[in-house]
């Protein structure tokens, strides 16, 4: 099981889904649009995201994707079911 996370712009709501996912067994989370890494631009960590998900930013494997329409592409080819959800 994947995750994607699309234009989520709280750290403290990225760290919360990092800590859930982590609980959950998630292989890996993909992070896009303006949603926020566990590091910045200069190699260093985010204290709003480690500070709520306890250290799972270290279990879980996570990647930036440029396109989140082409990642559903990508993961649909490779027998992923993609299910969504949107809060607003």
């Amino acid at each position: 099981m994947v995750v994607i996370l699309h234009n989520v712009r709280s750290l403290y709501n990225v760290g919360s889904i990092f800590r859930t996912a982590d609980a959950a067994g998630v292989e890996k989370i993909f992070l896009c649009g303006i949603t926020p890494t566990p590091v910045d631009t200069f190699g260093k960590l985010r204290p709003q995201l480690v500070k709520v998900s306890l250290g799972a930013e270290k279990n879980v494997v996570w990647a930036k994707a440029k396109s989140t329409s082409a990642l559903v592409d990508r993961l649909k080819k490779e027998k992923y079911k993609i299910l969504a959800v949107e809060q607003s």
